[in-house]
């Protein structure tokens, strides 16, 4: 079921943020917010599915958010996925760096003179831009979708016209790729120090980067195992290659969670449907 509002935050800035969610949802706009809706597991998919089922975003952008990889991460996926970005700004940092580039030219409440202040205004906003974007896409665009429709059914017709027939025993498969044909590369590796929210761990872990050529279709699998600094495997995580979280910058390798500090180096694999290991990468903090 998908949500008005994702809030996004650091969690130095929590009471904040969840004072921004009380207030968007007693004037009727339901939220999403990581302090009270994550779950236990799956942390990072969890956030990106709830951004991408979100009709736009609220950023309690601050120094501290400037500083925090999982908001740059969140704010770069919403980014990628074309999400409203409403930004409600409670201190004097200036809206820069990489943060900034995503978030420069959007609606921006001012609440730096009083953090936490400008709910109604913030409130506001952000049920209109939620409403302009609920408007059906089939009503938005339907002149559009009507001529697409028509131009995909003239082309369809035109190539099956066009084909020779063979009996029918033209089947289609997978991609293939062998050993080398593909470079994993890990571009973050981090944690993320969560004992201040409401969870039942204390750590986030979080592991992602680039895969080059994109090997969508080809049955791949993902596989991301965490060791601690002994060696001794923690979590394994294996996502197939298809539903991997994308973000501007890449993909969503892998996330796990730990009561204690102890996640030291990951290990991430690309597999083919036959076990067989494509390309490799690991990292340590």
């Amino acid at each position: 079921m998908g949500h008005d509002v994702y809030v996004c935050y650091d969690d130095n800035d929590q009471s904040i943020a969840n004072k921004v969610c009380t207030n968007l949802e007693s004037n009727g706009l339901d939220c999403w917010i990581k302090s009270r809706d994550v779950g236990a597991k799956r942390v990072v998919d969890e956030m990106m599915d709830a951004i991408r089922d979100s009709t736009l975003m609220v950023l309690v952008f601050s120094e501290n958010s400037k500083q925090s990889k999982f908001v740059n991460t969140e704010v770069d996926f919403a980014f990628g996925e074309d999400k409203p970005i409403l930004v409600y700004k409670i201190d004097d940092s200036e809206i820069d760096g990489s943060l900034g580039f995503f978030i420069r030219n959007r609606p921006v409440v001012d609440a730096s003179d009083n953090p936490g202040g400008e709910l109604d205004s913030l409130a506001v906003k952000a049920k209109k831009i939620a409403d302009d974007n609920r408007i059906p896409f089939y009503k938005k665009y339907r002149i559009p979708i009507i001529a697409a429709v028509a131009i995909i059914l003239i082309a369809a017709v035109g190539i099956f016209a066009l084909q020779p027939f063979d009996g029918g025993n033209n089947v289609a498969s997978d991609v293939q790729f062998n050993p080398g044909d593909i470079t994993l590369k890990i571009t973050d590796f981090h944690v993320d120090d969560v004992r201040k929210e409401s969870t039942s761990w204390n750590y986030s872990y979080f592991v992602g980067g680039t895969v080059s050529p994109d090997p969508t279709g080809s049955n791949c699998k993902i596989v991301a195992d965490f060791y601690d600094k002994s060696g001794k495997l923690v979590d394994t995580t294996e996502t197939q290659f298809d539903e991997a979280q994308k973000f501007s910058s890449g993909f969503v390798f892998g996330s796990a969670v730990s009561d204690t500090n102890n996640i030291k180096r990951v290990d991430v694999q690309l597999i083919d449907g036959n076990s067989i290991i494509l390309a490799q990468s690991e990292s340590q903090l």
